[in-house]
């Protein structure tokens, strides 16, 4: 998002030097951007764009980089709201992204205020009844963000090049939102490919099928809003009955799709959101536009499309066949094709609004470097996206195999165990950290069926050991079995 950011406003400094007869420019194009409104671009890029998404995955991982992460993050922020409402030079017409940035620093207090809450651990000086609800609410504010600063940097390109006044409003935010359910569509299935793979197994449930209810819902909303959602329509023009017809496509085949796959198995997969996708293609790439320009750009957009749909289909067929392994560590590589073509047709869309591409034809730009060059910003962003969830994974693999347990308050340091998951370790890492003054504890493996005391010495598998380690793991939140990983703690001999 933010290497994203940073080409398309260097896109906007070119297209600044340049005539722009052809399109809407609602401001002076001449009036220099000064060096407080950059210095506002850059805090807010690093902070929104880089820090806030990696602080995040680091307090899902509940790393110890967390809060000074998302600490430097709320600083520059700060500063940069405060320059981005100071700046000189140029003076921008009212417009959402001055607007929603109030709602962006509300909901950054809010977050780092819940985050301040959870840090101090209140429930270790009283019974704490909220404390359960601020968590949640602060996971949710995180993802939250995530979503927010994609809106803002979007209106904040479309403030610096003055789109989407007067009568451009409908057919603007028609592109911006269709490309960004289409790139939303490509990150979704990225996440399921990366990092979801044992989620979908343990509901026993196709990957297709919430493709199917995306595609469902998606094409409802599309066909209430094609026609007079935005503005005032009189009558209906070949691109608002196009425009409908693909809702209803949207909306038929994601429900076949979806009650097909209502009891489905992980196993089980189905081609029809490729058909989709496919068709959706066609009909978008042979879209009749005002100008040639135009109806090459939308032909690039339909060709992303349908190249996306022909590989899902491929992926389909080698998996069904065995030819890719699903039980591997690492996707295969060819799975990635379809999510990247699925990211590049939201880019080309958002792209092909009517105002960007006189913009483009105004200054000389052919077909083939405008491809090229949102196709290298696809590359970026798929880099970005593959980046969170590579270092989600990562963090998630080294927490897995140590864990230091705390020191007790009578001096006794705990050796470190192996583990099965980070919230395992979270649970006994809590657990011990509350109960460990003055016991003796023991450490169960699950391999050899053998105790061994902080002392050194083994006791034998027996009843009573197997209920401690049964109570031991309920009470600390993490599992009743203590076979629930490779070596857990039991409860206190006495």
């Amino acid at each position: 998002m933010l290497l994203r950011a940073a080409i398309l406003l260097s896109l906007a400094l070119v297209v600044r030097g340049h005539d722009h007869h052809a399109a809407n420019m609602n401001f002076d194009m001449g009036e220099p951007i000064d060096g407080v409104l950059k210095a506002h671009i850059a805090l807010m890029s690093i902070a929104f764009g880089a820090l806030f998404p990696i602080g995040m995955v680091l307090g899902l991982r509940k790393n110890k980089w967390h809060v000074p992460v998302q600490a430097t993050g709320g600083v520059l922020a700060a500063i940069g709201f405060v320059l981005g409402h100071a700046h000189g030079g140029r003076a921008f017409h009212e417009n959402a992204h001055s607007k929603f940035s109030w709602f962006m620093m509300w909901l950054l207090v809010a977050q780092l205020g819940a985050g301040i809450y959870l840090k101090l651990h209140t429930e270790k000086r009283f019974n704490d009844l909220a404390r359960p609800y601020i968590k949640i609410a602060h996971k949710l504010m995180a993802v939250t963000m995530v979503i927010a600063t994609y809106v803002q940097v979007l209106l904040g390109v479309v403030a610096w090049l003055g789109f989407c006044y007067d009568g451009y409003l409908g057919q603007c935010l028609a592109h911006l939102i269709m490309g960004s359910s289409f790139l939303a569509y490509g990150i979704w299935l990225l996440l399921l490919l990366r990092l979801a793979t044992p989620w979908l197994a343990s509901y026993g449930r196709s990957p297709e099928l919430y493709d199917s209810a995306m595609i469902m819902v998606w094409g409802l909303f599309n066909t209430f809003t094609e026609h007079g959602f935005i503005e005032k329509a009189h009558g209906w023009s070949h691109k608002d009955l196009q425009h409908t017809s693909l809702g209803v496509i949207w909306f038929c085949g994601g429900l076949l799709s979806t009650y097909m796959l209502r009891k489905s198995e992980p196993g089980d997969r189905s081609m029809f959101p490729s058909i989709i996708l496919i068709f959706t293609g066609c009909a978008m790439g042979s879209h009749e536009q005002d100008t040639a320009f135009s109806t090459q750009v939308h032909f690039v957009f339909g060709l992303s499309l349908v190249l996306a749909g022909l590989t899902r289909c491929m992926e389909i067929v080698l998996i069904t066949t065995n030819l890719i392994k699903t039980g591997n560590k690492e996707p295969n590589p060819f799975q990635y094709i379809s999510v990247f073509f699925l990211c590049h047709s939201g880019m080309a869309f958002m792209a092909s609004n009517r105002e960007n591409v006189a913009a483009m034809a105004s200054i000389g730009i052919d077909i083939g470097t405008f491809s090229l060059g949102y196709l290298s910003i696809t590359f970026l962003l798929f880099l970005y996206a593959f980046f969170l969830m590579q270092l989600f994974a990562e963090l998630g693999t080294s927490n897995a195999k140590t864990m230091s347990l705390p020191t007790a308050d009578d001096g006794t340091v705990y050796h470190s165990v192996s583990q099965g998951g980070a919230d395992e370790q979270q649970g006994m890492n809590d657990d011990m950290a509350e109960g460990a003054h003055g016991r003796t504890h023991v450490i169960f493996s699950a391999d050899d069926n053998e105790y061994i005391g902080d002392d050194g010495n083994s006791f034998e598998n027996s009843g009573f050991a197997r209920h401690s380690a049964g109570m031991r793991g309920r009470n600390a939140g993490y599992g009743a079995s203590p076979r629930a990983s490779a070596e857990i703690e039991l409860s206190p001999m006495r």
